[in-house]
């Protein structure tokens, strides 16, 4: 579903904040998502993580938005339930502490989208929302207990000053979907167990050195023979590959980007110390260095970025040779 939040207070908020609003790109589902955005399968889902039943017929929205927000923001499942309560999960192989920051955003965004916020936000009359929920569904291989949380509110510099809590937070469930480490509760749920079995198969081929898309074709092939979510797999057997990869391939992307950006620094500052000279090095510093290069990088006025190091423009322009070469 497409939906128009251009027009939104918080939309213009967060956009002058910093959070750049563009055009989103069409995106692969993970497998994850495959298996669970359906209605029928993320109540059940949800329901077998709390312990809880709903009476049948109850009201099942799948929610979701895919335009004109920053990539990093999309969610994987989210759904509203009887109207009052709006559930999210993220799949992650490998568990980020700043979840809770950016389910914040994306709750922020989902908000402003689905009600039409607009000027009602500065009318008397409240706005009814449904309370979120928070959940991330973990299968990485470093150990995590069966159930864990990540609190906003662990990222403050500072904490209160008394056991109050703090005026703004968000908590995340953190559920290990790992087969030897399922709750009771997700034991008797075919899809998770089905699932966590998979994903098993492929951790053990490739740790007897298997290539992943060999690992995935034979996990496939045994779950299929053994009935491991056997319809599911022969339905998609063909996207099985780029679908299982995404989640992963985007967290090795990730830490490949860190990586190269540290040999990126370090090689920049190399040559920011021999054409800027020792004294200018030690009067702007390395860390600053970087950032007025990334500024740079993102067209910021050369004014602005010299009234905020205290540095003169001349000073600033002998920078833009290498911004421009590291954004060749």
């Amino acid at each position: 579903m497409e939906v128009d939040i251009s027009n939104s207070p918080l939309y213009s908020v967060l956009a002058q904040e910093g959070l750049k609003v563009e055009a989103n790109k069409k995106y692969k589902d993970s497998l994850i998502r495959k298996l669970f955005n359906k209605p029928d399968k993320a109540l059940s889902l949800y329901c077998d993580i709390k312990g809880k039943t709903y009476s049948p017929g109850v009201s099942v929205e799948m929610k979701s938005i895919d335009v004109q927000f920053m990539p990093q923001l999309r969610n994987d499942i989210s759904f509203i339930i009887d109207g009052v309560l709006v559930v999210y999960f993220e799949h992650q192989a490998t568990l980020n502490k700043n979840m809770p920051l950016r389910l914040l955003q994306y709750v922020l965004m989902f908000f402003a989208a689905y009600y039409k916020m607009g000027s009602a936000l500065y009318a008397n009359a409240l706005i009814k929302l449904p309370m979120p929920e928070f959940y991330v569904l973990y299968n990485g291989q470093t150990p995590y207990p069966p159930m864990g949380e990540l609190r906003l509110s662990n990222a403050y510099m500072t904490k209160p000053d008394s056991d109050e809590p703090p005026s703004l937070e968000l908590v995340v469930k953190v559920i290990n979907i790992n087969h030897h480490n399922l709750l009771p509760n997700l034991q008797k749920n075919k899809d998770i167990v089905g699932y966590s079995l998979f994903v098993s198969k492929v951790n053990e081929s490739q740790a007897q050195g298997l290539s992943l898309s060999d690992a995935l074709r034979k996990a496939v092939e045994e779950c299929i023979e053994e009935g491991i979510l056997s319809e599911f797999f022969k339905q998609y057997r063909n996207e099985v590959e780029s679908m299982f990869s995404l989640v992963y391939d985007e967290e090795i992307a990730k830490q490949v980007a860190r990586e190269e950006g540290k040999e990126e620094g370090k090689e920049i500052g190399k040559e920011i110390g021999k054409e800027i000279g020792k004294e200018e090095g030690k009067e702007i510093g390395f860390a600053e260095s970087l950032e007025i290069l990334q500024l740079l990088k993102e067209n910021t006025p050369i004014n602005e970025i010299a009234s905020r190091y205290s540095v003169s423009v001349e000073k600033v322009e002998k920078f833009r040779p290498y911004a421009d070469a590291a954004s060749a």
